[in-house]
C-alpha cells in the first residue's frame, strides 16, 4: 500500500503506459459495497430476491418500486465523469461494473459492461418487451394484485426487473464479455469493489495469471491486495478525479499545440 500522493502518481503512470486498460467498479463508486442499497448483507437479499418475485410478487413490487426509484434519482458523480474522460482520451478502453444505476453510461462512458444489469428497466420474459421504470406505477395500478404485466397484445405475462435479482446468476453474456476484456487487458484497475461475490470476485485472477499489472483502490481490503502493483486504501472517487487531472495535464503538455 502506498501513500496518497505517490499512489495517484503510480496509477497515472500505469494508465499512461497502458494501451488496453480495463476498469472494474463496485456497487457504489466512491464508497464500499455496503454503502449501496443492493449489497449482499442488507435488506435487498431478502426483499429484492428472485424467490420473493416468484413466491410473493405483490410484496416484491411494493418493496422494489421505491428502491428502484431511489437508485434512479442518483446523478453521475465526479468519479464517473473522470472515468468517462479517461475513456474519451484513450487511456481506458473498457469499464466493467457491478453497479445497477447506469451512472457510468450517463456520465459518458461507452460500451459499459453491466454484469448485474440495471434496476431502472423491466422486461417480459415471454415476449421480450421492455419497459421503463416510469411505466411501473401505471402498470401496477392497472393490475388487481399490484403485479405489473406485459401489455403486448395476447401476452399479459408478469414482468420482472431487467437486472439480476438476489439468488439468480449474473447475466451470462455480460460475464463472458467481462472475462474476455480481463484476458485482453494490459492493465486491470479495480475501484471500490470488495471482490467478495463469485464470479466477479474471481475476475482479477484472469489478468494476474497472465502477468498483467493489477491496481486496487478502495477502503476495504481484498484478497488480491498482496498481488497488486498499486493499492490505495481510500474511496476511489477522489483518487480517480486526481488521476484524470494528472493525465489531462500530461496530455496537454505533450500535445503539439501546447
Amino acid at each position: 500500500m502506498v501513500d496518497e500522493e505517490r499512489g495517484r502518481v503510480a496509477i497515472a503512470d500505469a494508465i499512461e503506459r497502458s494501451r488496453n486498460c480495463v476498469v472494474l467498479t463496485g456497487l457504489r463508486l466512491g464508497g464500499s459495497d455496503e454503502s449501496d442499497i443492493t449489497h449482499q448483507r442488507g435488506e435487498w437479499t431478502r426483499k429484492g430476491s428472485l424467490e420473493g418475485l416468484l413466491t410473493r410478487p405483490a410484496e416484491f413490487w411494493e418493496y422494489y418500486e421505491p428502491v428502484a426509484n431511489l437508485i434512479a434519482r442518483r446523478e453521475p458523480q465526479p468519479a464517473h465523469l473522470a472515468l468517462a474522460e479517461l475513456q474519451r482520451a484513450g487511456h481506458v478502453r473498457s469499464v466493467i461494473t457491478q453497479a445497477v444505476d447506469r451512472l457510468h453510461a450517463r456520465a459518458g462512458s461507452e460500451d459499459v459492461v453491466e454484469v448485474h444489469g440495471n434496476v431502472i428497466s423491466l422486461r417480459c420474459d415471454r415476449c421480450g418487451e421492455r419497459y421503463g421504470l416510469g411505466e411501473l406505477p401505471g402498470l401496477r395500478a392497472g393490475a388487481e394484485d399490484g403485479v405489473p404485466r406485459c401489455t403486448t397484445e395476447g401476452c399479459g405475462f408478469p414482468l420482472r426487473p431487467a437486472g439480476t435479482l438476489w439468488g439468480e446468476p449474473l447475466i451470462a453474456d455480460a460475464v463472458e464479455k467481462a472475462w474476455q476484456l480481463a484476458r485482453e487487458a494490459d492493465l486491470f484497475v479495480v475501484l471500490d469493489s470488495e471482490l467478495r461475490t463469485v464470479p466477479i470476485s474471481l475476475l482479477p485472477s484472469v489478468p494476474l495469471t497472465q502477468g498483467t499489472p493489477l491496481v486496487i483502490v478502495g477502503e476495504v481490503p481484498t484478497q488480491y491486495d498482496r498481488y497488486a502493483e498499486v493499492v490505495v486504501r481510500e474511496p476511489a472517487a477522489g483518487v480517480m478525479v486526481d488521476v484524470a487531472a494528472l493525465l489531462r495535464d500530461r496530455d496537454s503538455e505533450s500535445s503539439p499545440s501546447a
